[in-house]
């Protein structure tokens, strides 16, 4: 549940909120810091599609579009 609460919340947020959201989270799941799932190949298709969009392959952007 943590680990989907910050995953789909954390791209969505502005810089300034973020220490408020880890409080909370902190808050609800004391202890816990599980890591983010990846897809590494779902990521090199975003990468190779931002590359032929002419867009920033940047790991945030990716982040977020993922």
């Amino acid at each position: 549940m943590l680990r989907a609460l910050r995953d789909f919340n954390l791209p969505k947020l502005p810089v300034t909120d973020l220490d408020v959201f880890f409080g909370l989270l902190s808050d609800l799941f004391p202890g816990l810091n599980p890591p983010r799932k990846r897809d590494l190949e779902f990521e090199k298709i975003i990468e190779s599609s931002c590359v032929e969009m002419g867009l920033f392959n940047e790991e945030k952007f990716i982040e977020k579009v993922v």
